[in-house]
């Protein structure tokens, strides 16, 4: 696969709302550090709540109320974007997942994947030029802009999160 433009996350936490029962908090050492381990391969490590995350991540634990299999660290922002609590330490599984926010397809076959909000994956070498001369010059494409300009190019996009 091949990539246009650069991944960004846009912090919409689907990626830890679920994954609780693979990531888990596998013991407390101090009031802010923790051993997070993944249950499936068992990788082990230290981690520390980032300080800026301390207060909301002791105070606010409405995300795991809500979503029981949210992972322990995760905590919204008042501005409704999620962020990891232990982002610098997180697992490799954590680190490696890039979410894919739209599909895009060609006489009904997918041929790329959106991920964040503008980096493309694909193999499609004209879709991965469009996307190049099209959607990464743009200041700040919406979604509206980037169905259009697919829908010029012969592609159907389909988002699967709003802006």
């Amino acid at each position: 696969m091949f990539m246009a433009g650069n991944f960004e996350c846009i912090q919409c936490g689907k990626c830890c709302l679920g994954i609780g029962s693979i990531v888990k908090m596998e013991r407390q050492l101090s009031r802010f550090g923790f051993v997070v381990k993944n249950d499936v391969v068992k990788e082990m490590r230290q981690a520390l709540i980032t300080p800026e995350y301390r207060e909301i991540f002791e105070s606010d634990h409405s995300i795991q109320e809500q979503h029981p299999a949210a992972c322990y660290f995760v905590r919204r922002l008042p501005t409704g974007k999620y962020v990891c609590t232990i982002h610098p330490y997180r697992l490799l599984i954590c680190s490696s997942y890039h979410c894919c926010s739209a599909r895009i397809s060609r006489n009904g076959e997918e041929v790329g994947k959106v991920k964040g909000r503008v980096s493309l994956e694909s193999k499609d070498e004209n879709l991965l030029t469009l996307w190049r001369e099209k959607i990464t010059p743009a200041d700040d494409p919406t979604q509206e802009y980037i169905a259009s300009v697919l829908k010029d190019g012969g592609y159907e996009v389909l988002f699967y999160d709003g802006e």
